[in-house]
This record gives C-alpha cells, sequence and structure tokens, in this order.
C-alpha cells in the first residue's frame, strides 16, 4: 500500500502544476477585469467642490418657510456645524474603524466582508452589508444599491480612489448630507427636522443615535412607524458608542431612557399657494426647472403669514356665506349632496376612509362628512371618521329647497342617510366685554353656540390683494375660493370692471386744482363743489346716446356736493363731473396711478368703472392715497440668494422689490383729500358696515357693475391698502341685490381685523399743502371769517384753492349763463 501511495505522488504533482496556467490565466482575466473596471470608474476628484442637490425654498416676511419643491429633501450643513456627537453615533453605527490606521479596516474593512460572506453564504442570498462610510460614499455617489459583485467589487475599488483624493473629514461631510434617512429626506438636518421638527444642534444624544441607526434600514427602524424597532437600533447604537468611547456608561443609559417621540413634521406648510405658485412658474420660465428645484435657491418674501391665514379664512368665510345665502338678500339654492353613499362605500367612509371622489386635500375651511341617520330634529353624522357631530335644524336652516325656494322645516328634508356632505366649523360667538368686536350676522356669522354647520362648495369666486402702502409689498394674496379646487389666480390675472371703485381716480383728477388749470380748464373744483344730480344724455361720436343712472334709479331735485357724490355713490353727478375735466384730461391723469392707457375707455362710462383691471392694479392705485401720494412697486419676492449666498438680481421680475418712490405722483394734498371724501364712506356712506372695527383711521370705496356681476370693497389706513373682488368667472349676475357692500365689503372687515392689528390708530397725516376754511354747503363758497354764516362748516381744500366766495360764485354763473346764450345764438 505504501508502494501505491508512493507512485500516485507524481501523478498528484503533476496535476496539481498543470493547473498552475490555469490558475495564472483566471488570474490575469481578473486583473485584466479589475483594471478595466478601474478603468471604468468614475473620477473623484470633483467631489472636493461637489455641491448636493437641494430643492427650492421659499420664505414668508418672518422666515417662516412657505414652500420646500424639489425631488429631494435636504438642508446642506458644513461638517463644523453638525454635532461631534451625531458624527460619532453614524461611525459608531456604520463604520466603527472610521479613523483607524490599519488598512485592512479602512477606507475597506476585508474582516466585514468576510463577515458579511459567510452569513451570506450561509443564507444562501446577500442579506448582510459590510460597507464602511467611504463605501456607502463611493455607492450614493456613482453606484447602484443592487447588491452584485460587480457592484461591490466596484464600490471597494471606488471607495480607494475617495480614500486617495480626499481626507476623512471631507468623506464625512459628503456622507452626513447625502446619505437617505427615511420619510423623504436627505442628510442628517434633513432628518432631524422631519422627525423632530428642529435642527441637528438641538438634538438629544438618544436622538442622535436614533437618527444614526436609519442608514441601515430607513423604513424598519423608521421612529414614527416602528418605536420599538427605532428603540432597539437606537439603544444598540449607544452600546456601541460607549464601547468605542465617544460616550460614558452613564450617558448612555440616560439616552436609553429617552422615550421616542418622533412625528411628523412637513418641510412646510404652505399658507399662500397662490403666491409661491406665481413664484414658482416665474422662476422656472427665468432659470429652468432643473436649476429652479435642484440647485438649492432661497426665495424670501413679502408675505405676512398672520395675515395670509386671515385671509384665506376670511375669502372662504365670505364666499361659502354668499353661496349659502348670509350675505345676500338673495336666498341661494342647495346644490344637494357631493354624492349618496351606499354599502361598503358608507362602510369605509364611517371608517375614514377618504372618498375618492373628493379632492385629495380638503378646500378652504370644509371638512367632509357622511350622515349616519337624519330625523326631523337631527341629523347625526361621521365626520371624517373622526368623531360623530349632531346636527339641528338651525344648523342647516340657511338651505333653500329646490324648486320652490323655501326653508327646510326638518332637518330630513335636506339630509338622508349616505349623504356626503361638506361641514364648516364655527367657534362661539364674541360677546361684549371680551375686548373683541361683537360681529353682525352681515360680517362674521358667528353660531352662539360654537359647533357644525352645513355648508357647500360655492360657485363664485373671489380675490384679495394686501399691501404695504408705503414698501408695495404684497402681505397676503388670495387668488380663489381654493387653490386646490382652481390654480387660476384671479388676484393677478382677472381682469375685471370695477364700478364706482374707478371713481376716487377721476375725482382726484378734478380735485387736483394745479393740474386741472395747467390743461387748459377754465376753473377748478374743491371738495364741496355742487354736482347736479338731474337726468343727463350725452350723444357719443358714433351716434349713440349715452344716458347714466344711479344705482337707486332716482334722481335728486338739488345737487350734491362732491364728497357726497363719491361717499354715496351717485353715478349721474360722477359722470357730469368728469365730462366737465374732460375725458382726455382725466385719462392722462389717471395714469398716474399704475394704470395703463390702453386699459382706461376713452367714454363717459370710464368714471363708472367701465374698463378691465385686476385687484392687483386696483391695490396698487389705492395705495397711492393711502401713502400719500407715492405709488408703490408691489413686489412678492424680497430677494433670492443662490446656495452659497449670491443675491439674484430682479430686475426684470415683475412682482420682485424695487424701493420705495421718492416722488409722488400726485400731490399729497390731493391724496389727503380723497382720503378725507373717502372716510366719509365709512362713517356715513355704502361702508358704513366697516365702522364694526372701531377705528379712525379706514378710507375706502365700494364698486358694483352694471347687472351685479362684480362687487368690490377697496379700502386702506395709513398703513395697509386691501382691496376685496368677488363675482362669477363666467361674469354672470350674482343676484339683484348684489353690491360690493354686501358681498365684498365683509370680507375686507373680516381681513383687516387681523392684518391692522400691529398698527396704531392714529389717522391720516394732514400734509401742508391742505388748510382749513368755512363754508356755506348750500352753494359751496366760501364764508368769510368775519361774517360767519349759519349752518356753515368747516371743509379742508388745497392751499390757494379755496372755494369761490358767493360774490365770485354768481359772477362765474353769470357769465356761464351769457356764454351759453351766444353759443345758442
Amino acid at each position: 500500500m505504501g508502494s501505491g501511495v508512493r507512485r500516485l505522488r507524481p501523478w498528484l504533482l503533476w496535476g496539481l502544476l498543470s493547473l498552475v496556467p490555469l490558475f495564472l490565466l483566471v488570474l490575469a482575466g481578473l486583473g485584466v477585469w479589475t483594471y478595466r473596471l478601474w478603468e471604468s470608474l468614475p473620477a473623484v476628484h470633483q467631489l472636493e467642490d461637489w455641491h448636493p442637490q437641494e430643492p427650492l425654498r421659499i420664505y414668508a416676511d418672518n422666515g417662516q418657510l412657505l414652500e420646500v419643491i424639489g425631488p429631494q429633501l435636504r438642508y446642506a450643513l458644513p461638517l463644523q456645524k453638525i454635532p461631534r456627537h451625531l458624527q460619532e453615533a453614524f461611525i459608531a453605527a456604520e463604520d466603527a474603524s472610521f479613523y483607524s490606521s490599519n488598512p485592512f479596516y479602512y477606507p475597506v474593512s476585508f474582516p466585514g466582508i468576510a463577515r458579511a460572506a459567510w452569513v451570506d453564504l450561509t443564507h444562501l442570498a446577500p442579506v448582510q452589508g459590510a460597507s464602511t462610510i467611504p463605501e456607502q460614499v463611493a455607492r450614493d455617489f456613482y453606484l447602484s444599491p443592487k447588491k452584485t459583485v460587480t457592484r461591490k467589487v466596484a464600490q471597494i475599488l471606488l471607495a480607494y480612489k475617495l480614500a486617495a483624493h480626499l481626507d476623512r473629514q471631507q468623506i464625512l461631510d459628503l456622507y452626513l448630507n447625502k446619505i437617505y434617512l427615511g420619510e423623504g429626506a436627505y442628510g442628517v438636518q434633513a432628518a432631524a427636522k422631519t422627525y423632530y421638527g428642529k435642527s441637528v444642534d438641538q438634538l438629544t444624544l438618544g436622538e442622535m443615535a436614533t437618527l444614526a441607526g436609519l442608514p441601515a434600514a430607513p423604513s424598519a427602524f423608521n421612529p414614527i412607524a416602528s418605536p420599538a424597532a427605532a428603540k432597539a437600533r437606537r439603544d444598540y447604537v449607544l452600546r456601541r458608542m460607549a464601547r468605542l468611547g465617544f460616550i460614558t456608561a452613564a450617558q448612555a443609559r440616560a439616552a436609553s431612557a429617552e422615550p421616542i417621540r418622533a412625528r411628523y413634521h412637513a418641510p412646510a406648510s404652505n399658507v399662500a399657494p397662490y403666491a409661491t405658485a406665481w413664484i414658482r412658474h416665474w422662476l422656472e420660465s427665468h432659470f429652468g426647472a432643473d436649476f429652479t428645484y435642484r440647485s438649492g435657491l432661497r426665495v424670501y418674501t413679502s408675505i405676512n403669514p398672520v395675515d395670509q391665514r386671515a385671509a384665506d379664512r376670511d375669502m372662504a368665510t365670505g364666499l361659502e356665506n354668499y353661496a349659502m345665502g348670509l350675505d345676500s338678500m338673495d336666498p341661494k339654492a342647495w346644490h344637494g349632496p357631493i354624492a349618496q353613499l351606499h354599502g361598503a362605500a358608507l362602510a369605509s367612509a364611517v371608517h375614514g376612509t377618504r372618498p375618492p371622489l373628493l379632492p385629495e386635500h380638503d378646500p378652504a375651511n370644509l371638512h367632509w362628512a357622511v350622515v349616519l341617520k337624519a330625523s326631523a330634529r337631527s341629523a347625526e353624522l361621521s365626520l371624517q371618521g373622526r368623531q360623530r357631530v349632531t346636527l339641528s335644524l338651525r344648523d342647516v336652516r340657511w338651505v333653500r329647497l329646490p324648486p320652490s325656494g323655501r326653508a327646510p322645516q326638518a332637518v330630513d328634508q335636506v339630509l338622508q342617510r349616505g349623504d356626503l356632505v361638506w361641514l364648516r366649523h364655527y367657534v362661539a360667538a364674541a360677546t361684549a366685554g371680551t375686548g373683541n368686536p361683537v360681529w353682525g350676522s352681515k360680517v362674521w356669522h358667528s353660531v352662539p353656540h360654537g359647533g357644525w354647520q352645513l355648508t357647500q362648495i360655492p360657485h363664485v369666486q373671489g380675490a384679495l390683494v394686501s399691501l404695504n402702502s408705503h414698501s408695495g409689498g404684497i402681505l397676503a394674496l388670495v387668488g380663489g375660493f381654493s387653490y386646490e379646487l382652481s390654480h387660476f389666480d384671479r388676484a393677478l390675472y382677472a381682469y375685471r370692471q370695477p364700478g364706482s371703485g374707478f371713481k376716487p381716480f377721476v375725482y382726484a383728477a378734478a380735485i387736483d386744482a394745479p393740474a386741472l388749470l395747467a390743461s387748459g380748464h377754465r376753473g377748478y373744483f374743491t371738495p364741496v363743489s355742487l354736482i347736479a344730480d338731474t337726468p343727463l344724455v350725452i350723444h357719443l361720436a358714433n351716434g349713440q346716446i349715452y344716458a347714466p343712472t344711479n344705482y337707486s334709479r332716482t334722481f335728486s331735485k338739488t345737487p350734491f356736493p362732491i364728497w357726497e357724490d363719491l361717499a354715496d355713490s351717485h353715478n349721474v353727478p360722477s359722470v357730469r363731473l368728469l365730462m366737465d375735466v374732460g375725458i382726455p384730461y382725466a385719462r392722462a391723469y389717471v395714469e398716474r396711478f399704475g394704470i395703463p392707457a390702453k386699459q382706461i375707455p376713452a367714454s363717459p362710462s370710464m368714471v363708472l368703472g367701465s374698463g378691465d383691471f385686476t385687484p392687483l392694479q386696483i391695490a396698487r392705485a389705492y395705495a397711492t392715497f393711502s401713502s400719500g401720494g407715492f405709488l408703490p412697486h408691489p413686489y412678492l419676492i424680497r430677494k433670492i440668494l443662490t446656495r452659497n449666498g449670491t443675491q439674484v438680481s430682479l430686475l426684470d421680475c415683475p412682482l420682485g422689490y424695487r424701493p420705495p418712490p421718492k416722488d409722488t405722483v400726485i400731490p399729497p394734498g390731493v391724496a389727503y383729500l380723497l382720503t378725507r371724501m373717502m372716510e366719509r364712506v365709512i362713517r356715513e356712506g355704502t361702508g358704513v358696515a366697516a365702522q364694526i372695527l372701531h377705528r379712525h383711521d379706514l378710507a375706502g370705496k365700494t364698486g358694483t357693475t352694471n347687472h351685479e356681476d362684480n362687487a368690490w370693497f377697496n379700502g386702506y389706513n395709513p398703513d395697509v391698502t386691501t382691496s376685496v373682488w368677488v363675482g362669477y368667472d363666467d361674469n354672470h349676475s350674482m343676484g339683484t341685490w348684489a353690491a360690493g357692500a354686501r358681498e365684498a365689503l365683509p370680507i375686507w372687515i373680516r381681513y383687516m381685523h387681523t392684518a391692522l392689528k400691529p398698527y396704531p390708530d392714529i389717522g391720516f397725516f394732514q400734509p401742508p399743502d391742505v388748510v382749513t376754511a368755512r363754508y356755506d354747503p348750500k352753494t359751496g363758497t366760501l364764508v368769510s371769517k368775519d361774517d360767519p354764516k349759519r349752518g356753515s362748516k368747516i371743509g379742508y381744500f388745497l392751499a390757494g384753492y379755496l372755494p369761490p366766495s358767493a360774490k365770485a360764485e354768481r359772477r362765474s354763473q353769470l357769465r356761464s349763463f351769457i356764454h351759453a346764450l351766444m353759443h345758442i345764438f
């Protein structure tokens, strides 16, 4: 037997030797494959100047984040701003040998690879990773996460490339800003804000360890969805940190005792969707979509989030009130339930599953609910599956039942089991002595007991623009009832007739005596000049006849002073005034308010608002009165910064910041006199409901167009100017009794109640070019100081342009009479 073994040994030796060429051939092949793989790897030197992909961020004027939009949620931070314990937590969890000088452990851990290979072989599947931090950076930047032999070898080679070009601090910086940590968050800062609502420098040790446990399996160790698994993983990380000497055992125990308090924090709560949509569209058109959403642009706006929330809420409330017949003398028909749910669909809705026919998010102030049962006295509803709500007859009493149009006498005349409907919530009405206004039924519509009320989505639309009167900053912008239902921005793009809201611009042209006289006019007007309110017929150049009428369809036997014509919105005297000053002069003057000439009709109806203008244009024009004669440039974007802090030019941005104007476009005295005239609108005219605000610094003007298809209120104090428009998109009538005072003014009042809180009630400043004098209101003539007349009043006038004396007025009337006779004969 021994001799047989000896005879086999040479053959075995020769057999082994014959395999050497094959082994060398395989080794050469592997070498060539590895070399080619090495050569195919991307260059890594550009990572030295790598800028992470960051989303677009839009901020309010107080720094509140309004919107974050982009493919990845990331807040890049330099390594020196990331707490040391957070860095160490990730090292302990992912690569304990990160700072090792042993080539077997850095940049690639060969013992770790061997350990992972054994686990994979025993499970017959790739189940365990052994990637060091350099390997993870290589994979995340250049390679697919798919587990293959080729990808793993490429990852190892690329890790060596990275280690050759970058030091460990640079690699750690890249890793902590690049790593995906679940819930759409990339990098540690985004994760801290997403899970805890704070920055990394505010995290507790336990929270740091929780985040460090996420890279291995962001879904499995998610502290929101799987708090128990997240706690176990966190405690493991803490033990590793203690073992590696990063923290003491006592610190580890204390951090392990912290409860898991993570919850999802949305990156932003967009309270200004119409404003941010305009910004995004402008950025895209200017920079392109890729740069806009990936380069980390930061846009700082003029939006005041408190004012914006009030604007959205109050616009929705006003439009809902109109749809329910509450802000109108015309009761509105009930549209009926959204749908009737039965069987499985009803059961699903009762348990909180959103019916698929609803919009993705509840619009405006509304909440969906489904009726469980209804009787004559009440109805029980499931409110989004969260709570049960009971409605009584008073909560549905506004409904008008088709076809009779009568109010319901029982709840089950309106609601039936399975009805899918909209509800809105009310707080209890304010009571006297609380310091809050006791809102009237036409303004606030608080339910005395608080609670829920049936409502419906209005078909009518609206817009609101609120400006800082001096800087032009847009404080609030509402383009419709709900951005969720309609993206069309009526505040910026809807051209509508302003009705009587246009009158102040023409009246300013008449009151500006120096400008009027310079135009060649033989005389001038004052706020107390009398204008006849008698039938007027004008023969137009095209042969047609224009005969304006007042809103009341009546005339007056006595003339009205100009201020009263404006306060009570008399149409016929307004047209007479326009014809007296001349249409060409008036059109040129109105251009001073920033309104293009092409939008101003060259017709007698111009003064009644027959042109088409956007709410933003009208608000800007009214801000000229509020600011004392300055025309501010309205802006939405205050500044734009790139990721490195460079400021982007806004010169070609139509709603970009411009410095406040230094020169007036109308004399301060004219602005002040028009303001005093519009203060009377609120004290005793069509805007009298605004007195509920209990302020003495308000001025404004209502506007209603023919056929009641547009309703406006434009008003201001010395600091804030706000315009509100209500109407249908297709221009059909809102009803016989619709008017600016009924539909738009209540929205303006609710909004200004919030917007004016920061501003003291100090009234409007009287400029030096305005003086006071005593006049006779019956004749509009000056009264001598030496001979005060009974019934005379103190009035405000432009310095140097007082009303004529009674004697001068008689001579003027005589000259006019003689001139008329000469014209006849």
